[in-house]
């Protein structure tokens, strides 16, 4: 039997009541295997999670959306991004003008104290003598003797949250910005037999192989044709090196590789298959 510190409940270890309502999921933390149906399918739009049929497009980070899906959202950021610009510049025109009224008090006040420092007569020496002392200074001598009002860290912090607006909206997955011209058309070959795999499943433009977990690539080419998409092990085979397109013929401008598709087995690479629920625990 282990120690009671490291039983649940800690010293005080729960009754055979207790450990059966534990085991009911209202305490502790729950742990839940992901199967491959609930991660991310390869050639499925990450906008609208079903298979990017209509003019399918990738992201420069290998993300694949749906034309009308991903134009949609960057139209939606791009006013979201002019509405902030518009309260940033509004905010900083009040900021501005509410330092210039602070440096035109403050002048004022220096040509005051400079005016009555000139003409100080013997009443008004009587008068600083008597004055009573700094209460503050009196009170503790630990104390500053200006000390900042609540009203102005709250502007402090609320200066620190004003940020410029980014120029273009992020990519709703890599967070990287994302314009228009950056998106590459693709050609999803997709596969219509169904006795030998599953439907909607895109295939290698090479080896016409079923593409589910592996490593896939785009062969980007000079011109409008769309990328060709094939397996990267099948492209490296003909040739790491290789400049000319082996399905359009054309000329290699780069090769962009796509986000794999999720898989439900621990050995695959970065996959995470595995969540995690926090609950409060019994102690």
């Amino acid at each position: 039997m282990t120690r009671k510190s490291k039983q649940r409940g800690g010293h005080n270890p729960l009754t055979y009541v207790e450990q059966k309502q534990y085991a009911k999921d209202s305490y502790g933390t729950t742990k839940k295997r992901l199967g491959q149906e609930s991660q991310y399918s390869f050639a499925n739009c990450c906008l609208s999670l079903h298979p990017a049929i209509d003019r399918p497009v990738a992201s420069p980070s290998g993300f694949i959306y749906e034309r009308p899906a991903i134009l949609g959202y960057l139209l939606t950021k791009t006013q979201e991004i002019k509405q902030q610009q518009q309260e940033y510049e509004q905010w900083k025109e009040k900021k501005q003008r509410m330092e210039d009224e602070q440096q035109e008090e403050t002048r004022k006040n220096q040509i005051e104290k400079f005016e009555s420092t000139q003409k100080v007569t013997n009443s008004n020496k009587k008068q600083k003598i008597a004055k009573e002392p700094n209460a503050l200074k009196r009170s503790s001598y630990w104390l500053a003797d200006m000390q900042s009002s609540n009203d102005n860290d709250n502007n402090d912090q609320i200066a620190a949250q004003r940020k410029l607006p980014p120029k273009r909206p992020p990519s709703p997955n890599s967070g990287r910005q994302l314009r228009r011209k950056d998106l590459i058309e693709l050609e999803l070959k997709r596969n219509q037999n169904t006795a030998t795999c599953k439907d909607n499943h895109v295939l290698c433009a090479i080896s016409e192989k079923q593409i589910s977990t592996q490593q896939a690539v785009a062969l980007v080419t000079k011109g409008d044709q769309p990328a060709q998409v094939v397996l990267e092990k099948v492209f490296n085979e003909l040739g790491k090196n290789e400049k000319i397109c082996p399905v359009t013929g054309r000329k290699i401008k780069h090769v962009l590789k796509l986000q794999k598709g999720g898989s439900s087995f621990a050995s695959a690479d970065n996959n995470k298959i595995e969540a995690k629920q926090y609950r409060p625990t019994m102690t």
